[in-house]
């Protein structure tokens, strides 16, 4: 399946900055398309010794839990907010592109330990602040954080900057590099990108 081609014909451009997959991605979804993500992103992770695979609630969840079960490891998503039900939280607070608001993101101890070995996924990647505060985490756990997994990157925004400094690879299964609004066109990169 070409992950380009469904994001061309079932995604919508609402603004310069956001594209809307909720059809198929983050609220409907589509079990064809979240296989392949997740066949596509375990690939490329096989042989790193994964043993988690962690997340921010909500959109990343489906995505996390197919690379999961594929790779054969547990997976895992900072709950947002601070349940009173939660033992030992790391937490972080990070602003939200889609929502204008701040949020706490908080993983218990008790499931993040220094044995692991995280691989952080998500939908997007564009600022990269969720997925740095996640990483961020992962080392005051201390666990070790092997690298980070995306579905789409928005390669015009600083997120692909802002996670090489964790110096692990940065696995894209599409490059958007840029999105025009008026006329709904999306022009893709290459295809997926691998840094770090």
């Amino acid at each position: 399946m070409n992950l380009q081609d469904w994001i061309h014909r079932e995604g919508a451009v609402i603004s310069l900055e956001f594209l809307r997959v909720d059809g198929f991605l983050n609220h409907r979804i589509e079990p064809a398309f979240i296989e392949e993500v997740g066949k596509q992103l375990a690939e490329r992770f096989t042989g790193h010794g994964v043993t988690c695979v962690l997340t921010a609630e909500a959109a990343g969840n489906i995505v996390a839990y197919e690379v999961a079960r594929r790779l054969g490891v547990h997976a895992l998503y900072a709950k947002k907010g601070e349940a009173i039900t939660m033992n030992r939280p790391l937490l972080r607070t990070i602003p939200s592109p889609t929502k204008g608001t701040k949020t706490k993101l908080a993983v218990s101890q008790d499931y993040l330990g220094a044995e692991e070995r995280v691989l952080i996924v998500d939908d997007f990647l564009y600022r990269g602040r969720t997925s740095a505060a996640l990483a961020d985490i992962v080392r005051e756990s201390g666990a070790a954080l092997v690298g980070f997994g995306f579905v789409i990157a928005k390669e015009f925004g600083e997120g692909r900057r802002l996670l090489a400094r964790y110096g692990v690879p940065i696995v894209t299964l599409v490059s958007v590099i840029r999105m025009d609004p008026k006329s709904g066109e999306i022009v893709f990169g290459d295809g997926a990108a691998d840094t770090g």
